[in-house]
């Protein structure tokens, strides 16, 4: 189901785009807001799936400007602009416009626009993040958890997968029930699409958790292959797939890069991490992974002095830093003892908005 969110000042527009949404089975109404700052509180506060935009609003804020600042607060929200064929707008990602509705249009149009019902894609091709770090205790796990759950709450579809098949990062910052079937679950190969929706386990927030073996032993049964293909499937129906991925470079860690559409790379300003980083981001240029997809960095404890700087460690690793996080161990030690995400138990800590803010710079990233 689909929460709607209209923003037009003339009722008889509005309700005729209410009644045509009330057609729509797999859409829900979350309100009729006529002015832009009530507009962009609601949608902050509740993420609503879709907003439809008068793009003829009077006064002085235009719909343009409603879509770019509802695109800051809520980046996983689709943007619809509303507008008459004497008015015509191109849909651009990049200015906050994921779509047009041109009036008088019909069921099929507005089913398109709004990307739901027959006329949704059924094949997502979701973006897959791997989340890598050289070095051991730089917090890639947290990282990984936080971030899904951010995007969850954004409205997005988000897996969230445990590449660390022997040992289980994920399992043991996570409330898992001894019940919860993992990747060993799964059948190989061709069979394996038919039944990975089944092997997920419904995790923190409703992001969808595709676990690791609960046995040492058992890694022994994936197949790096396997890896591959879980996740390419996974993102055949989610938007974010996140992926824990292992410290060591393995056939398994090398099969999660290679089918990544992007890798962060987690480091802190230490001159330790700098060194395993450079020689990890090395083996991925004889790799071929430069320019064929976004290679960027995430540093940890970044308040915490090690001799670098920001620009220090760009030049150093000769990639960009995509976000830097704070040091809190008060409310990460209390996170890991709980089994539960920071961004959900202390939303409102700078650490909780730092993942924030790193997760907008994600979706930001992906949409260039």
């Amino acid at each position: 189901m689909k929460r709607v969110l209209l923003i037009e000042d003339l009722p008889q527009v509005a309700q005729h785009l209410q009644q045509m949404l009330a057609r729509e089975n797999e859409v829900e109404i979350a309100g009729v807001q006529t002015h832009a700052d009530a507009a962009i509180a609601q949608v902050t506060t509740e993420k609503p799936d879709i907003v439809m935009i008068d793009a003829l609003l009077s006064g002085k804020v235009t719909g343009f400007d409603i879509a770019k600042k509802i695109r800051e607060v809520s980046p996983g929200t689709r943007i619809v602009i509303v507008t008459v064929p004497q008015r015509p707008i191109e849909p651009k990602p990049e200015q906050a416009i994921d779509a047009v509705f041109v009036l008088p249009g019909g069921m099929n149009e507005l089913g398109v626009a709004m990307n739901v019902g027959r006329h949704a894609k059924t094949t997502r091709h979701g973006n897959i993040v791997a989340i890598y770090s050289p070095k051991g205790g730089t917090g890639k796990t947290m990282i990984a958890l936080n971030i899904a759950c951010v995007l969850r709450r954004q409205g997005k579809a988000v897996a969230l997968l445990d590449g660390v098949m022997q040992f289980g990062a994920l399992r043991h910052v996570l409330q898992v029930p001894p019940t919860a079937r993992s990747f060993v679950d799964l059948p190989a190969a061709g069979a394996m699409k038919v039944s990975i929706n089944e092997v997920l386990w419904e995790g923190p927030g409703g992001v969808h958790v595709l676990l690791s073996p609960g046995r040492p032993e058992e890694s022994d049964l994936v197949q790096a292959a396997d890896v591959a293909t879980a996740m390419n499937l996974l993102s055949e129906t989610h938007d974010y797939v996140i992926v824990d991925t292992p410290t060591r470079l393995s056939e398994d860690t090398l099969a999660i890069l290679d089918a990544a559409s992007m890798i962060l790379i987690v480091v802190t300003y230490m001159s330790a991490t700098v060194a395993n980083s450079r020689a990890a981001i090395d083996t991925f240029d004889a790799l071929g992974y430069k320019g064929a997809k976004p290679i960027l960095l995430v540093v940890n404890q970044a308040d915490t002095p090690g001799g670098m700087s920001r620009g220090g460690i760009e030049h150093a690793l000769n990639l960009p830093i995509l976000g830097e996080l704070p040091t809190d161990w008060k409310v990460v030690s209390e996170s890991l003892n709980k089994q539960q995400p920071f961004v959900i138990s202390n939303p409102n800590t700078a650490i909780s908005k730092a993942i924030e803010n790193l997760a907008n710079s994600l979706v930001a990233q992906q949409r260039k």
